[in-house]
C-alpha cells in the first residue's frame, strides 16, 4: 500500500517508484562523462543550426492501441475531442471488415515476401549453427568410422593372432629343416672331399712307388751304368777342351 501511495518505507530514504512511472516519457542517459560543448564542431564548416547532432531516444515515441503513433490521434483530438480518433479508426476497421477488404490490404504477395524473409533469416542462422557444428559433425563421423573399424578388428583379432602364430611356427619349422638339410649336405660334401683326397694321395703314392721301382731297376742294370759312365766321360772331355 505504501508503494502505491509513494510513501517511503522505514528503511528507505526515498519513496518507491512503480515501473509504470516512466512509460511514455522521454529518457536520457545520465551524464557519466563531461558533455561536449554546445559549440563543438568536428569541422569548422559544420552547420549546427540546420544540421544538429542527432540524438537517439532510449524509448520509441508514444503510441496508442499498441501500434498507432500518438501524432495521428493528436490531429483528430483538436477537432473531435478525445474519443474522436478512436471512433474514426474503429469505424474504418469495421468498414474494411464489413466490405471484406482485408485481403487487399494484406495481399498474398506481402505475406509470401515476409515469409521468404523469415525463411532467409532462419536459414542464415541455421548456416551459422551448422558452421559452428561442422567440426563436431566431422569428429562424430570420424569417431563412428573408427568405432566400426575397432569393432571389426576386435572380431577378427583372435583369428589374426592364431594365424600369425601358425605362420611363425611354420617359419621356425622350415628354418630348422633348412638348417638340418644344409648341415647334412655340408657333412656329405666334406666326407666326399676327404674321400677324393685320400684316393688322390693313394694314387700319387702308388705312382711314385712305381716310378721309383722302375728307375731303381734301370739303374741297377749294367748296360745303363756303362752308358751313364760313357756319357759322363764325354761331358768331362768337352769341359776340358
Amino acid at each position: 500500500m505504501s508503494i502505491c501511495q509513494g510513501v517511503p518505507l522505514p528503511t528507505e530514504t526515498e519513496a518507491s517508484k512503480s515501473m509504470f512511472d516512466a512509460c511514455n516519457k522521454e529518457w536520457s542517459a545520465p551524464e557519466l562523462l563531461p558533455a561536449a560543448p554546445k559549440d563543438f564542431k568536428e569541422h569548422p564548416d559544420r552547420d549546427l543550426t540546420n544540421y544538429p547532432y542527432p540524438s537517439r531516444p532510449m524509448y520509441p515515441p508514444k503510441t496508442r492501441l499498441l501500434m498507432m503513433p500518438d501524432s495521428w490521434f493528436t490531429a483528430f483530438q483538436k477537432v473531435t475531442g478525445t474519443s474522436g480518433p478512436y471512433l474514426f479508426f474503429g469505424g474504418l476497421f469495421a468498414f474494411l471488415v464489413n466490405k471484406e477488404l482485408k485481403p487487399y490490404i494484406f495481399p498474398d504477395k506481402i505475406d509470401a515476401g515476409l515469409y521468404k524473409d523469415y525463411q532467409d533469416r532462419v536459414g542464415f542462422f541455421k548456416g551459422l549453427i551448422q558452421e559452428d557444428l561442422k567440426e563436431a559433425v566431422e569428429f562424430r563421423k570420424t569417431s563412428a568410422q573408427q568405432t566400426e573399424s575397432l569393432n571389426a578388428l576386435k572380431e577378427s583379432l583372435p583369428t589374426s593372432f592364431k594365424e600369425s602364430m601358425q605362420l611363425q611356427l611354420e617359419a621356425a619349422d622350415r628354418k630348422k629343416n633348412i638348417q638340418n638339410i644344409s648341415g647334412e649336405i655340408k657333412r656329405r660334401i666334406d666326407r666326399l672331399e676327404e674321400t677324393e683326397g685320400a684316393k688322390a694321395r693313394f694314387e700319387r703314392d702308388q705312382l711314385l712307388k712305381l716310378i721309383n721301382e722302375s728307375v731303381e731297376k734301370q739303374v741297377s742294370q749294367k748296360d745303363f751304368q756303362e752308358k751313364f759312365l760313357q756319357n759322363a766321360i764325354q761331358q768331362l772331355k768337352g769341359i776340358a777342351v
